[in-house]
């Protein structure tokens, strides 16, 4: 490459700003056409590459820690929020791991062009001629290639920007329309319907502005400037193009469509969404144990023949929550209790306590609470607690255990409001003991007497632990 000497030696004059980076002239008369922005592209990329991977993690305990203390409802829209932003983490992810990649691939190409300028020696490359025709004709040349790859990876980072910005505008609409939706349902619901409240304001965010852009391109150009129709449908798209942020995802998303091509912009747009999508759900599935790959020929979980580490606390993730499952404190016990803690999870214990104990009233009230819990009465919360004991229905080793009381308590780490109740031990014999605890029964009850009889809500989890 020309330097800086050898350009002042014939009089013609460069500053180093031209000489180095990506508008050097050789490499413009190479055919290179590097984008301004790859300095920027590359550090950014490097600078987030590691940092997005922690995000999915983040957001799933994120999920872990809020979820146990929602409704039905309300745990349908985290999951959904959720699930959109580990679309956004992944879709991130993808991104400036596949850019860096293939910037990291173009400064190679660059170094490799800037020391060989003339590119490859075809009489050098010792192969038969059959090969060299084949290399030669479908091989292009470094400066091609250079500028190709260039221009790809600019697009990577402008179409994965896309994309995470519009899973940000759908995560912002889907929590707003559930906020209108609760609105709607408390004021004139009384309380019920929070999920089709918020699909019915989503779909007129949808559909009206849908229409009006359908009915625009019905019309055509001939449509009268001073009718009133004209003027509704120019409000409508109005509101709707403040409403989408086009002025935000409009200046990208328009440029890919009327250069690349509308069908196979949008096509590989919805493309790329399904897969973020999927990969998201999967995930979570993951994460929730509903999803695994078994190679596993004679390995089985067993009620009555399993030691599983999630009963047991010592044994388990700190601050990690099982909103589902009961637990102690040990597998191996020392001490002259066993501490038995039963969660309480709203959405699954809220309905299923009114159903068993119809006569109870609810303790507190839904919705907003400023301030901590205030003790009640003994004569209010007395009556919970043996309706939660009579439907767990705890036994040790086969006999309800005497005297079993339980208390409200909320865990630490995990920040789990359940109840717990102290088993005494200290006259057990040595060796193995089970504790068995029936899960909390639906709301609803299956009719069938068959379905009935096998429900699994009526098969305990068994617990066993040794002193």
């Amino acid at each position: 490459m020309t330097s800086y000497a050898d350009s002042a030696a014939t009089g013609e004059t460069k500053t180093p700003d031209k000489l180095h980076g990506p508008y050097d002239p050789e490499m413009k008369e190479a055919g290179q056409l590097t984008s301004p922005t790859w300095e920027l592209e590359l550090f950014l990329s490097g600078a987030f590459v590691f940092a997005t991977f922690q995000l999915p993690g983040l957001i799933e305990s994120a999920f872990s820690r809020l979820a146990p203390h929602m409704t039905e409802a309300g745990e349908s829209v985290l999951l959904d929020a959720v699930l959109y932003a580990k679309a956004i983490a992944f879709t991130l992810i993808a991104m400036f791991s596949i850019h860096l990649v293939m910037r990291a691939y173009w400064v190679a190409l660059m170094g490799v062009h800037s020391v060989f300028p003339k590119g490859i020696r075809w009489s050098e490359l010792k192969v038969g001629p059959i090969a060299r025709d084949v290399y030669q004709s479908r091989m292009r040349d470094v400066s091609t290639v250079i500028a190709r790859l260039d221009n790809v990876c600019s697009i990577v980072f402008s179409v994965g920007l896309l994309v995470v910005l519009l899973f940000a505008f759908s995560t912002v609409m889907l929590v707003s329309a559930s906020g209108i939706g609760y609105l709607l349902a408390h004021s004139v619901g009384g309380g019920k319907n929070t999920d089709i409240f918020a699909i019915a304001i989503l779909l007129i965010f949808a559909v009206v502005p849908l229409c009006a852009r359908l009915w625009d391109k019905r019309l055509g150009d001939d449509v009268d400037a001073h009718a009133p129709k004209y003027r509704a449908l120019r409000r409508i798209i109005t509101i709707s193009y403040s409403m989408t942020l086009m002025r935000v995802l409009g200046p990208m998303m328009f440029t890919l469509m009327t250069n690349v091509g509308r069908r196979k912009s949008t096509a590989v747009l919805f493309l790329l969404l399904f897969v973020l999508l999927a990969a998201t759900l999967a995930d979570r599935m993951v994460n929730s144990d509903l999803l695994s790959a078994n190679t596993y020929d004679y390995f089985a979980s067993s009620r009555r023949h399993e030691v599983n580490y999630r009963f047991y606390e010592s044994q388990r993730e700190p601050g990690k929550p099982y909103p589902r499952l009961p637990s102690i404190q040990s597998d191996v016990i020392k001490e002259p209790y066993v501490k038995l803690f039963i969660p309480y999870y709203p959405q699954r214990d809220n309905g299923a306590i009114a159903r068993v104990c119809p006569s109870l009233r609810p303790l507190q009230d839904r919705g907003v609470q400023f301030g901590s819990d205030k003790p009640l009465p003994d004569s209010l919360t007395e009556p919970v607690l043996h309706c939660i004991a009579q439907m767990h229905d705890v036994k040790l080793d086969g006999a309800s255990p005497p005297k079993l009381d339980f208390a409200f308590y909320e865990q630490q780490e995990s920040g789990l409001k359940g109840v717990i109740a102290y088993i005494p031990i200290d006259s057990a014999a040595h060796g193995r003991h089970v504790l068995e605890v029936l899960p909390t029964p639906p709301v609803l009850l299956p009719t069938d007497t068959a379905e009935l009889r096998a429900a699994a809500w009526k098969q305990p989890f068994v617990i066993p632990f040794w002193r």
